[in-house]
């Protein structure tokens, strides 16, 4: 009896250690892995008007001896996908990006995502994300409450929470609906600007006459958090909605044997502030009509071109546009908020994998 009982207490044993050492197996894959390279030019580096670039000084609102400037942007992304569940597929995917700009090294910033995905089905999941900007400057403003002649570097950090699930719909087409809550929460010098964003997105994914294309929409309602917490420069509301749809076209080329594939893309933002209060405007500086009914309208258009080398080396050229139209009941408004820039991008990239884990 005593001996029958020590045979299955060993037969318990090994079994545990046997299904324990199968499920350890289950994270024994291979991690993924990007590696790129982008090299850059900004034409307007800090997003300014006309009327800025014509008449100010760099050194007085910006922290940059040129407008302009070229830039580095190396970056790291990872994959790794452990059979957790033995019906779905997880993945966990981590990016970690600095911009560099040899003009501006207080505009140079970093980027931290991660995501966790869960896959039911071809073309359904659902997925997490997290995304981080530790700090990044925009300009030099006055800070009103402290110092009316006196100009402070503005600087903000952004970090979004997001959850998005997709959905098959027709063959080879899906949809993806997102929804986002961001954080921007200014230096001390500029809380009056902190702002939390809930947006909403459908994201459609479809395939036309050998293209690869999505179609998406989204709305951004942005929440003045600081409003009238009691500084002066609060006293104005600076909360607003936005609008934004996009389009995205790609194609797979085989006519021209210096290019794999090709695609733009465009977006139109239409942003409009909640303020409308005349009483806001007995301010004893201009800055405060500027959100007073103010609406921008803004385009963004991107086409690129890239052409892999080989199984493990890919580059590609990028051109982007963006403008930056302004309409409020103050003319003089789009002299300082309307902008427009360019940028063009050359990226090259190296993809492989790691086997640290078998």
């Amino acid at each position: 009896m005593i001996r029958t009982k020590k045979i299955f207490l060993v037969l318990v044993i090994f079994f545990s250690i046997l299904s324990s050492q199968t499920f350890i197996n289950r994270f024994k894959v291979p991690i993924y892995y990007t590696s790129s390279f982008s090299i850059g030019y900004d034409s307007n580096l800090f997003r300014l008007s006309d009327l800025n670039l014509e008449t100010d000084s760099s050194s007085k609102i910006v922290n940059s001896s040129t407008f302009d400037s070229g830039y580095i942007s190396p970056k790291i992304q990872m994959s790794y996908n452990p059979f957790i569940f033995s019906n779905f597929n997880t993945q966990l995917d981590f990016s970690a990006t600095r911009n560099h700009y040899f003009s501006s090294s207080d505009k140079s910033f970093s980027i931290f995502y991660s995501q966790l995905g869960i896959k039911f089905a071809p073309y359904q999941s659902i997925k997490v994300a997290h995304r981080y900007i530790p700090k990044y400057y925009l300009r030099n403003y006055i800070d009103h409450d402290y110092d009316s002649f006196n100009s402070q570097a503005c600087t903000f950090s952004i970090e979004s929470f997001s959850f998005s699930y997709s959905q098959p719909l027709l063959k080879s087409n899906w949809i993806k609906l997102r929804i986002v809550h961001t954080n921007y929460f200014y230096n001390p010098y500029f809380t009056e600007f902190d702002t939390q964003i809930f947006q909403l997105e459908g994201k459609y994914y479809f395939r036309l006459s050998a293209l690869s294309n999505s179609i998406w929409y989204s709305f951004s309602d942005g929440e003045n958090i600081s409003h009238d917490s009691g500084y002066f420069s609060t006293n104005i509301n600076r909360s607003y909605g936005e609008h934004n749809l996009g389009v995205s076209v790609k194609k797979r080329t085989r006519k021209i044997r210096a290019v794999d594939n090709l695609g733009f893309s465009l977006m139109l933002e239409n942003r409009f502030y909640k303020a409308e209060d005349e009483d806001a405007l007995s301010f004893d500086t201009w800055e405060n009509a500027l959100h007073n009914g103010r609406t921008h309208n803004e385009i963004n258009f991107s086409f690129w071109v890239d052409k892999k080398i080989n199984n493990k080396l890919k580059n590609q050229i990028k051109f982007k546009y963006r403008n930056r139209g302004v309409e409020s009941d103050y003319y003089w408004i789009s002299d300082f908020k309307e902008f427009n820039k360019f940028e063009i991008i050359y990226k090259i990239s190296f993809s492989s994998d790691l086997d640290l884990l078998y």
